[in-house]
């Protein structure tokens, strides 16, 4: 989940580049709403390709708590079914950062881009090889990572 079709692609890149594969991405833009962003959460996180969701956003525009307060409605309607991986950078950052930390969610929060983008490419690889023999995966991450 990316604003921007240049951050889509430089995402696409980073992933590939940490030995992983998109399975989609979804570009909110730069005016989406807290209910556009919690859409285009369920979305991805219907699609059976996707093993985890990297939301990758750089608030100029767009933000980040808008996105936060997305990411966290759309946890409290459908639940964390999948892993999430956050890096959020620009507008109104620390207050998107408190509120994943406030919201009692588990989520892999990281402001440098390598390093979330090598969170989701070895996450994916772990619930990967889960399918692969037929087993479920859960992930129990700290609530202060």
């Amino acid at each position: 989940l990316v604003n921007g079709a240049g951050l889509a692609m430089a995402t696409m890149d980073i992933i590939k580049l940490n030995g992983g594969s998109p399975a989609n991405f979804l570009d909110v833009g730069g005016s989406a709403t807290k209910a556009q962003v919690q859409k285009a959460f369920e979305i991805l996180n219907a699609d059976q390709k996707v093993r985890a969701i990297f939301v990758n956003i750089f608030g100029g525009i767009m933000r980040c708590d808008v996105i936060a307060s997305g990411v966290v409605a759309a946890a409290q309607e459908i639940g964390l079914k999948k892993p999430i991986i956050i890096r959020l950078q620009g507008t109104n950052v620390d207050e998107a950062k408190k509120l994943i930390n406030n919201s009692g969610f588990r989520m892999l929060m990281t402001d440098d881009l390598d390093k979330a983008a090598g969170m989701a490419v070895k996450v994916s690889e772990i619930v990967k090889a889960a399918e692969d023999i037929n087993i479920g995966v859960s992930f129990e991450i700290p609530l202060n990572n």
